[in-house]
């Protein structure tokens, strides 16, 4: 079927073929390793949009699917977007589920999801024991189902949740994981050198989607 027809009637994503050839691309790839997908712009070109669509397409593929977004607010907790993600699916599980999720290596990472351990403060406190051990709880959701993490707004990811995304890249070929972030151009900053170390991985694909023309904004 044409690229056209299976994306007809979608007007929010007009113009964006070739952007969803990718993320089509990435989601049918997902047996042969894992790789990230950065949709990056200034706001307004449309990054929610394809990261919604990024979630859609995975889900049709029967990928099990985590979402997070960065928020202003909450790169004031450690851990938030990691918490975003993997809180949801761990709460919905049983006692036995969770603890073979949990088990091995992943249980490094329980402090991570201990209420106790929330706290407002920022810290770039990052142990490698949590980071190995989230890696592994990636891994045993991996074994179980392929995974996609889409993260939206990364420019304001918590350091430590960008810490473990840069932690997990160089670990994924060999899983069933694909990560689809949404993020502005990379400014300066500590957390924002490491956002762009994380989309400039070896691994990762860019896309830039352009504006839209005067015809496609017409139509919206």
């Amino acid at each position: 079927m044409p690229m056209e027809s299976r994306f007809a009637g979608r007007l929010e994503l007009l113009e964006r073929e070739s952007e969803l050839g990718v993320v089509e691309e990435l989601v049918g790839g997902v047996g042969r390793g894992g790789r990230l997908l950065a949709i990056e712009g200034p706001p307004g070109i449309g990054k929610t949009a394809l990261v919604a669509e990024a979630k859609v397409l995975a889900r049709a593929a029967g990928l099990r699917v985590l979402g997070s977004r960065g928020s202003d607010f909450e790169r004031s907790f450690s851990y938030g977007v990691v918490r975003q993600l993997f809180e949801p699916l761990l709460a919905s599980e049983s006692a036995d589920e969770r603890a073979g999720l949990m088990a091995g290596a992943a249980a490094l990472a329980a402090p991570v999801f201990d209420p106790a351990q929330v706290a407002t403060e920022p810290t770039a406190d990052s142990p490698l024991a949590k980071l190995h051990g989230l890696y592994w709880l990636t891994a045993n959701l991996a074994e179980r189902q392929p995974l996609m993490l889409a993260v939206d707004d990364l420019q304001w990811c918590d350091l430590p949740s960008l810490r473990w995304l840069a932690y997990l890249l160089p670990r994924m070929e060999g899983l069933e994981v694909i990560v689809v972030v949404g993020l502005r151009p990379v400014e300066s900053g500590d957390d924002q050198a490491l956002a762009g170390q994380i989309v400039s991985d070896p691994l990762a694909t860019a896309i830039r989607p352009a504006a839209l023309t005067v015809e496609a904004t017409t139509r919206l």
